[in-house]
């Protein structure tokens, strides 16, 4: 099946992309340097690179599905692992088409990708491409002009796979018009059921089978252990935590000690030892600029003499740096730098840089009065974090009685009175918490917040304990007498003499109070049957043969009186539509477990660590 898609689709994309190179009248030209100085690769799928633009991309696609359907307040730290799993799980499933498209031998026109990519809002500027918009989302993802015309060239190949694959589920019209006319078919039944509460026949229950029953399900008649505890809740309001102006102005000072420098914009002029024959005249050529390059005739020197391809338009524009976005020999000279200032030349791998800061990007400092508050409240959650380890380290598994910890805290505590396991309002963690215990012991923190917690003490507990038989005898006898009554239904069901004849019925089992209904010209969606039901008397072909099933607990007996031809053009457009394209979903899905089974990227998902540990 996979083979003969590939055959047809080659064919079906040739087509397409003629249309497409068709469209490309321009070739835009964007910008091609950015950090090209590490491995980007933030993960692999089998052959293909995974760019941490795309990683992240894919991962805020989860997010907010998650925050759509639990809604926008939802915390996500706890769901991080899910989260990876799931933008894994994505990230496998897309480049299992993609590389089937490759398999097809097809490729993107270049230009097509640069100008679609031109058009993404993310890079344009009152509606036009902004060179300045490309540039800085390359450098703040780390990305090269590659990277992302990788990306996006990868997206693209999802998509139209997608597509071409949907081309090829075809839908034939006699299994379509089979279909409908199933669907649409009325049938004329009678029928009755069967439960319990029908069966009128007496029994007779030993000791024996009450003591058996009974000790089989005794946790049935259990109960619970009952605890009473008193929680005290320690927060930064009732703890009384001040800072003071002294340790305000010590903040502030630390404050303005980690504002990191302005990032610089830089340009550059480019020699290339490569395009030199000799060493002699790379070096001379290199001397030659240096001698007459100044911040006024930069920019006319990088268009005269820049050998960088990729910035000779703009200037030799490099893009900003916060001191750590180029290699170290040019970070050392960016540092002593001041706007308009242009170095000597700087060698890197060979070739000659002559480097321009053109801009600086000074940082926003706030004044005292503007941070004040922020740091306060830091400050507060520094000292409630220190104080609360000092009071887990002195109450939790301790015996310390509870009037002594109110008067040694001076908070009052909160009595909860016979309370089971599953019976209150604490979350399962702080409900294992509180019932492993011990009697008179202050327990581990519950009710964790970022600004306050609880700790428990167990005043007194109550154990476990079974309800004697004695006192359930009458509700046991009942349980059994009715499972005797399912076990008479079941002897029903095998026997062969059930009809639609009420006395015969009546007559020949221990049965009453049923009624023998007759539904006529019924269909899928007019009969009052439950969905179970309908799709048990509508798959049955027979006509006149008396049918029955055991549902759950209950017997269904069933005969199909007629069966009328269904009417394919009474199904609306859309019921119609929706039909068919759960039919091609089907077949694409069955296409897709077929690919994912052949390629087996499930198994060949790596993370790059060191890329992994620099973002998390």
């Amino acid at each position: 099946m996979i083979s003969f898609l590939r055959d047809r689709l080659q064919g079906i994309v040739a087509f397409s992309f003629l249309g497409i190179v068709a469209l490309t009248f321009m070739f835009l030209g964007l910008p091609t340097f950015t950090q090209n100085f590490n491995t980007n690769d933030y993960a692999k799928v089998g052959e293909y690179g995974i760019s941490q633009s795309e990683y992240f991309r894919t991962r805020n696609i989860v997010e907010e599905n998650i925050r759509e359907q639990f809604g926008q307040q939802i915390d996500l730290a706890p769901l991080n692992d899910f989260i990876d799993q799931q933008a894994r799980s994505s990230l496998i499933e897309k480049y299992t088409l993609v590389k089937f498209f490759d398999e097809l031998g097809l490729e993107i026109p270049s230009s097509y990708l640069e100008n679609e990519l031109a058009k993404n809002e993310v890079f344009q500027v009152d509606g036009q491409f902004n060179q300045d918009a490309f540039k800085n989302y390359l450098i703040n993802f780390n990305l090269s002009k590659d990277d992302l015309v990788n990306d996006f060239a990868s997206d693209l190949k999802l998509n139209l796979t997608v597509a071409l694959l949907n081309s090829t589920a075809n839908i034939f019209n006699s299994s379509l018009d089979q279909y409908l006319e199933l669907l649409t078919e009325r049938r004329s039944i009678q029928f009755f059921e069967l439960s319990k509460d029908n069966v009128i026949k007496e029994f007779d229950v030993s000791q024996d089978e009450l003591n058996t029953f009974y000790q089989s399900n005794l946790d049935f008649y259990q109960v619970p252990e009952k605890r009473t505890f008193a929680t005290i809740k320690f927060s930064k309001e009732n703890l009384a935590i001040e800072v003071s102006d002294e340790e305000l102005d010590q903040a502030y000072e630390s404050y303005l000690q980690t504002i990191p420098a302005g990032e610089k914009r830089v340009s550059h002029l480019m020699v290339i030892s490569d395009n030199y024959e000799t060493n002699q005249e790379f070096t001379e050529k290199v001397n030659s600029i240096e001698t007459v390059l100044t911040a006024n005739n930069f920019e006319d020197y990088v268009v005269t003499d820049s050998e960088d391809e990729g910035t000779l338009d703009i200037g030799g524009d490099l893009g900003f740096t916060d001191g750590q976005i180029f290699p170290a020999e040019f970070e050392q000279v960016i540092a002593s730098l001041d706007v308009n200032a242009v170095s000597k030349a700087v060698f890197y791998e060979g070739n000659a840089h002559f480097l321009k800061v053109t801009e600086i990007d000074e940082p926003i400092v706030l004044s005292f009065d503007e941070k004040a508050q922020d740091l306060r409240d830091e400050l507060e959650d520094i000292k409630f974090e220190d104080l609360s380890l000092s009071i887990l380290s002195n109450l939790s598994g301790s015996s310390l009685e509870l009037t002594e910890a109110e008067n040694v805290y001076g908070i009052s505590s909160e009595l909860l009175t016979d309370i089971s396991f599953g019976d209150n309002g604490l979350s399962a963690g702080d409900q294992s918490t509180v019932f492993t215990a011990a009697l008179k012991q202050w327990t581990d923190p519950i009710e964790e917040r970022q600004d306050s917690f609880k700790i428990a003490y167990v005043v007194s507990l109550m154990p476990a304990k079974t309800i004697p038989l004695e006192s359930v005898l009458e509700e046991v006898r009942g349980v059994v007498v009715d499972q005797k009554r399912n076990e008479y239904l079941e002897e029903v069901f095998a026997d062969d003499g059930l009809s639609f004849d009420e006395a015969g019925l009546k007559e020949l089992y221990a049965i009453d109070n049923f009624k023998i209904e007759e539904f006529k010209n019924i269909n899928r969606t007019t009969s009052l049957l439950a969905n179970d039901l309908v799709n048990l008397v509508f798959n049955e072909p027979m006509v006149g043969t008396v049918e029955k099933q055991l549902l759950g607990d209950k017997l269904f007996v069933f005969s199909v009186l007629a069966r009328n031809q269904g009417d394919k053009s009474s199904v609306p457009v859309e019921d119609l539509e929706a039909i068919k394209n759960e039919s091609r979903s089907s077949q694409l899905q069955s296409v897709f477990n077929t690919l994912r089974l052949e390629y087996g990227y499930d198994d060949k998902y790596s993370v790059n660590t060191i890329i992994a540990n620099q973002t998390s």
